[in-house]
């Protein structure tokens, strides 16, 4: 018999799949949509085709049918690509899969795509460090997996692994879905660069056998604004009688403050301070400037602009896109433009060949404030900074209404002026692509190879101009600096997958693979100072090279892996899957270059029992457990041999130096995941996902601490080990539907219990940390915080208090114990929340986040909650320094006014927030309307804002950005409002 397959728009569907059920005869569709097959007279047909609802046709002696496929309800997007394979509907995938639809990616005020995935995704935390425009954000799946080798999840774009970095410089109007993986049946596959799991990109297509071309134009414009922060500083006369009541203590030795007292203690700061000439004849400050506000609370705009172009024949789609981005940072100096263009075009030659390539490109070019939190030693030049704790009489301009270039107050440059006298920018040119073919020779058998690239060149410069005023006038001489890197990565894959279906029911599916990775990482850099001229900040304008030679280094890594995987369903009731990888890394020594990985998984889908297959109440029901091992070789290229670096230069001549000792025993990270999990959907509008897991990571690498008598602080080992354990649980709730109402409300909630089992020697349960701030502590998440733990204020004597060795109080700060803490950099808690409610073509959409249990040292509070730091350098105080003591039984956060503060647990703040991160309302015309323009197809318009709203007890100035552990000087998130339209035509 013959036949034609064909989409509800007549065209034809190439690649078809026509069975006859309970036979093993079968075939594809050729270029035309059409088959020849023999089958019995009275056979049932089943056609289906990956995005289209499955028909079964009985022939009953028919020589040739036609058949309609239509579009399945759940959309292309639902279906996922995990391991190498092909497609698959999200729902039959055994492994732990979550996936982020496009519709909440998209069209975001934010030209970091990753910022969009927060609180989307139970067990994925996302932190967007700061708000600098380069800025890149912390991603973890499930916690923190090793002390010292990579903690970050494969990036996988379209099937060809990414850098991070390069996921969160591509458009986010590219994106049509994002899928998580998450436990060790769906990430063991990819081999030990899976070990965190595993985010897979799928970036938009055309539509074959599409009836136009779909053109999509997309303007954005943003205004940004820093994320005002919890803390409050003091005005002009609030400073002067603050630092006065500092004074009056001093010189009075009397810790009770009167009005009198702090009169007589602001007069003197005044006359011997130098400040009288930013004072009238009453000593009242003849300004009082609000400096956050002058510094970070400037409106910066952003504009973005997308053009797409999609669609498809017979045989080919594709796929074309351009975007174009400006965004103003913040801070005075600070500009990003980016380009970015991609094609994506796959095609069908024949029924037993298809092609495709996905390619993208990418510039992108920013002037970036210097937010160095030393900047040369003057925390006051920092712009972040410098809106803190310079002082509100300190005069912006001069008696002739110029800005000034030097703050007498403070002695240092103007921080609206940084960016004039020390210039930052950086290129960066992106290339991320693959190609691939794919052969069919006989039914259910699909050969694939593919060649994917990753490559990146960037290139940074700085500056520091002669100009730069200083207490003396100018500085006389300039430096500059270049820095470049050089990296790409290729991969070259080929897989053989065969899928056989049997008596209906028994659905089979092999797959074998091969993967070479191979990873180039060049980089270069060149200081040179004594530059006399201010036009000519380059390099080659100085007399020396800044520290005695450039530097330059090059690393290499490849690795060769081979893995099969066998799955098999029964009446798409039980599933079961096993797969093995052997992986072998250039980072690892001959003795333990390779290492197998294996995992097994099975679901039950109770839903598809006869006994629940009519039930309208529960409309799916599934159980799901898997279990697996994984290595993780995110080291050093060379830490398994001895390597030489160059040292400074002696007598004119290069030296070099043995830089580090090699291990040529390392070994592989390993891991072991258990996760089990069920999903439950009611009425088809209420659905709930549960999952434990359990990750234990042994023989970790990390540096292993050695005696510094030997001239090493440490040599490359696997030592140690850690779990995390957790629940995962999500929830969507289609509240209220019908043809012009819609409402949803979902949720997502992790808890990750992270703990160190054991360290680097028998019997060892606690060591400090390099940074005296943290340990590692078997029993305790790691890092904990570990340091002087303050014990409050002592009511009688107006000292602060610690803890000492033996567990008693001491007013001594040098009697005082490092104590472990037992908090946690990292949050035990996290999750999002989000409400869709839609009326006809308006919409309104709300995403939540929040995290809750972590801690961060607010080392901003030693500047600005500190009357040394006000009396001595002139620093503004936040209000809550005026919490002090001053008499007997005062209970007071600060001690008296002649003490002085030191960093201890009282800086260290929980850092817990629950944040607005989008809120949208948007209008879609009509399309009756539309459809009188005659070429306008849909018109959409928005507006929203990002990081509008903010509740948390922390102190500092952003808590998200605070997750780096000490937080001083960081650069704050912003917080934007955007006005959109989207054109379809």
């Amino acid at each position: 018999m013959t036949g034609t397959v064909t989409d509800e728009k007549g065209e034809p569907i190439i690649g078809a799949t026509v069975v006859a059920e309970g036979t093993s005869a079968g075939t594809t569709t050729g270029g035309d949509g059409q088959f020849t097959l023999t089958v019995p007279a009275n056979a049932t047909l089943s056609i289906s085709f990956i995005g289209y609802e499955t028909q079964k046709v009985s022939v009953a002696g028919k020589t040739h049918i036609d058949v309609t496929l239509g579009e399945e309800a759940t959309g292309i997007e639902d279906v996922v690509v995990i391991g190498y394979g092909t497609g698959k509907k999200i729902g039959s995938v055994i492994g732990s899969v979550d996936q982020v639809k496009s519709e909440k990616i998209e069209n975001r005020p934010s030209t970091n795509v990753v910022d969009a995935l927060q609180g989307q995704v139970a067990g994925l935390q996302i932190m967007t460090g700061n708000g600098e425009l380069t800025s890149t954000s912390s991603i973890r799946i499930h916690g923190l997996g090793s002390m010292g080798a990579d903690t970050s999840p494969l990036i996988l774009l379209d099937g060809a692994p990414i850098q991070a970095s390069t996921l969160q410089t591509i458009n986010q109007n590219d994106i049509a879905s994002v899928n998580v993986l998450k436990d060790a049946s769906a990430t063991s596959i990819y081999g030990s660069r899976a070990a965190n799991g595993v985010i897979y990109v799928q970036t938009k297509t055309g539509r074959r056998n599409q009836e136009s071309v779909d053109v999509t134009l997309t303007g954005q414009y943003s205004m940004s604004s820093a994320v005002a922060p919890e803390l409050n500083m003091m005005s002009a006369n609030e400073m002067l009688d603050y630092i006065g009541a500092a004074v009056a203590v001093r010189l009075l030795d009397d810790a009770l403050t009167t009005p009198d007292k702090i009169a007589f203690g602001r007069q003197y700061f005044i006359r011997n301070f130098g400040l009288a000439k930013f004072m009238d004849e009453n000593y009242n400050p003849m300004n009082d400037y609000k400096w956050w506000n002058e510094i970070l609370e400037r409106n910066a705009p952003m504009y973005q602009v997308d053009l797409s172009v999609s669609g498809g024949s017979a045989k080919t789609s594709y796929y074309f896109s351009g975007n174009y981005a400006n965004k103003t940072g913040i801070l005075p100096g600070s500009e990003l433009d980016r380009y970015n263009f991609r094609t994506n075009i796959d095609t069908r030659a024949n029924n037993w060949l298809r092609l495709g390539l996905n390619l993208g490109l990418g510039y992108q070019h920013s002037s970036v404030a210097d937010t160095d939190e030393s900047m040369g030693g003057l925390y006051v030049s920092n712009p972040v900074m410098a809106s803190l704790i310079t002082p509100p009489y300190q005069p912006l301009y001069d008696d002739n209404g110029q800005m000034l270039n030097f703050f007498d107050a403070t002695q240092a440059i103007n921080p609206l002026m940084t960016a004039d006298y020390m210039p930052r920018w950086q290129n960066r040119i992106t290339m991320n692509g693959m190609a691939f073919i794919e052969l069919t020779p006989v039914k259910g058998l699909t050969i694939r190879s593919s060649l994917a690239v990753d490559a990146f060149d960037w290139r940074s410069h700085g500056a520091s101009s002669p100009e730069t005023p200083t207490p003396s006038g100018k500085f006389g001489t300039g430096s500059a600096s270049e820095l470049f890197q050089r990296f790409y990565e290729w991969t070259w894959t080929n897989t053989a997958e065969y899928k056989h279906t049997w008596n209906e029911v028994h659905n089979f599916t092999a797959l074998l693979g091969e993967e070479t990775l191979y990873r180039n990482n060049n980089s270069f850099s060149v200081a040179s100072i004594g530059i006399t001229s201010s036009r000519f900040l380059n390099i080659a304008m100085g007399t020396e090279v800044s520290g005695g030679l450039p530097t330059y280094s090059i690393a290499q890594s490849a690795s060769n892996s081979v893995f099969g995987r066998l799955e098999y369903n029964f009446a798409e009731r039980y599933f079961i899957s096993g797969l093995l990888r052997n992986d072998a890394s250039s980072r690892f020594g001959e003795n333990n270059r390779n290492a197998l990985f294996w995992a097994v998984g099975g679901m039950w889908n109770i839903k598809n029992e006869t006994f629940l297959r009519d039930n309208q109440t529960i409309s799916d029901l599934s159980l799901k457990v898997s279990y697996g091992t994984q290595g993780n070789s995110g080291i050093g290229d060379y830490n398994h041999r001895q390597y030489m670096a160059a040292g400074s230069a002696y007598g004119g001549y290069t030296t070099w130096m043995v830089s580090g000792i090699g291990n040529p025993d390392l070994m592989w990270e390993s891991q072991n995941t258990l996760t089990v999990g069920a999903n439950i959907e009611l009425w088809r509008k209420l659905s709930l996902s549960i999952e434990y897991y359990r990750r234990q990571t042994n023989d970790m690498l990390m540096s292993i601490p050695l005696a510094p008598s030997g001239g090493y602080s440490g040599r490359a080992g696997n030592v140690g080990g850690m779990r995390n354990s957790g629940i995962d649980l999500s929830l969507n709730y289609d509240i209220y539907a019908s043809k012009d109402w819609f409402v949803n409300f979902h949720a997502t909630f992790n808890y990750n219990k992270n703990q160190l089992t054991d360290l680097w020697e028998p019997g060892l349960e606690f060591a400090y940390m390099g940074n005296g701030l943290q340990a590692y502590s078997v029993g305790d998440p790691f890092p904990t915080w570990t340091m002087q733990e303050w014990r409050g204020v002592d009511p009688e004597t107006g000292l602060d208090t610690w803890t000492t060795a033996d567990g008693g109080i001491t007013s001594n700060f040098n009697q005082a114990a490092l104590v472990n803490l037992g908090t946690s950099l990292y949050a035990p808690y996290t999750g999002g929340f989000g409400v869709t409610a839609a009326w006809k073509g308006l919409s309104l959409t709300a995403d939540f986040s929040w995290v809750h249990g972590n801690y961060a040292l607010n080392n901003t509070m030693y500047f600005v909650a500190n009357a040394d730091m006000g009396l001595s350098s002139q620093f503004n105080q936040c209000d809550l320094a005026w919490d002090y003591w001053q008499q007997e039984g005062d209970q007071a956060r600060y001690p008296r006014l002649d003490q002085a503060i030191n960093f201890d647990s009282r800086m260290l703040e929980k850092a817990s927030f629950l944040r607005l991160k989008y809120i949208q309302l948007a209008y879609t015309l009509p399309s009756h309307i539309m459809e009188k323009t005659k070429f306008i197809k849909g018109l959409k318009v928005w507006v929203g804002g990002r990081n509008l709203w903010t509740v948390t007890g922390y102190n500092g100035l952003d808590p998200e950005a605070a997750e780096k552990g000490v937080d001083v000087d960081t650069y704050p998130n912003t917080r934007e409002f955007t006005f959109g339209l989207e054109f379809k035509f």
